[in-house]
């Protein structure tokens, strides 16, 4: 149902008119803008029952935005937050209900099938040679922080002898911002890929795996990763820490703290054996607690 610009007022009624038409029995809503409309709706279309699940945003949010949530969210019969640090913070911070909000993981299909068997053989389909390969991925946008990652990127290059390369897959407005910086950085030692559909491959091809973001829900790159047997270095914010097993599948770092993050990917680089083990720990994390039929079964019991 396309949805005007602004507050769309009358969004909610012809909404709850197709919920009536197609005899829909459960509304679930993703995110506050579809909490607005769908909760909305659902009233009016017999006080349907509501799910709404949040992935991530800045809170504590303005006052008058907190008042419109903690209204809406009287009319969900259950919110799920896709991390335990995002379900505490919408009962601390927005006021909503502690006994009717709970985290719910996300989890992902398998993509091991959707990569090759090997890291050679990632490296031959792509074309890379035997540098070491430091992977990103992401939106080119300022919450990611790769202009940070560029940084410490810069430090770890000028005290290794050893050639790496950092490459970083996705799209966005702070395209320019990052090849300005790659100015400064040796020809060829950073690859900005663009948009992606192989991340597997990707991942597979990769010998570590980067999150420098500075603000996370609960991030399925991250679950990729993990999936794929790759060491994983992060952030410790938001969610990430709720993937990672800080010293088990990967290594987390202080918030912001560019020289801790720039000697912690050197230090990996440096030692497969402790990648290896890291990785292949995070494929067991990630089959424990991350797949996609995991995820599934949690939200049929909610």
């Amino acid at each position: 149902l396309p949805r005007p610009p602004g507050v769309a007022a009358g969004h909610a009624k012809r909404l709850a008119e197709l919920l009536v038409e197609d005899e829909i029995s459960l509304v679930h809503c993703h995110n506050v803008t579809a909490m607005f409309h769908g909760s909305r709706a659902a009233w009016r279309a017999g006080r349907l029952p509501v799910l709404f699940t949040e992935h991530d945003r800045e809170m504590p949010a303005p006052w008058r935005h907190r008042l419109l949530h903690r209204w809406l969210a009287r009319r969900v019969d259950h919110t799920a937050a896709v991390s335990a640090g995002l379900a505490r913070d919408l009962v601390q911070l927005e006021g909503f209900s502690a006994q009717r909000t709970s985290p719910l993981l996300n989890g992902i299909p398998d993509p091991v099938p959707l990569a090759p068997e090997s890291r050679d053989g990632a490296r031959r389909a792509l074309g890379w040679d035997d540098r070491p390969v430091v992977l990103a991925v992401g939106s080119l946008t300022p919450v990611k922080n790769h202009t940070g990652l560029l940084r410490a990127w810069e430090l770890l290059l000028s005290e290794r002898a050893e050639p790496a390369r950092l490459v970083l897959a996705g799209e966005g407005p702070e395209r320019r911002r990052l090849e300005q910086q790659l100015a400064h950085l040796p020809p060829g030692s950073v690859e900005l890929l663009g948009n992606r559909g192989d991340v597997p491959t990707l991942l597979a091809a990769a010998d570590l795996f980067v999150l420098p973001s500075h603000r996370e829900g609960l991030p399925l790159c991250l679950v990729e990763a993990h999936a794929m047997s790759r060491a994983s270095v992060a952030f410790d914010t938001g969610g990430n820490g709720e993937v990672i097993d800080d010293g088990k599948t990967g290594l987390l770092v202080p918030l912001g703290d560019i020289d801790t993050l720039a000697a912690t990917l050197g230090e990996l680089l440096d030692d497969p054996a402790r990648r290896a083990q890291l990785g292949e720990q995070a494929r067991a994390r990630f089959l424990q607690h991350f797949t996609h039929e995991r995820m599934v079964v949690d939200y049929i019991d909610v």
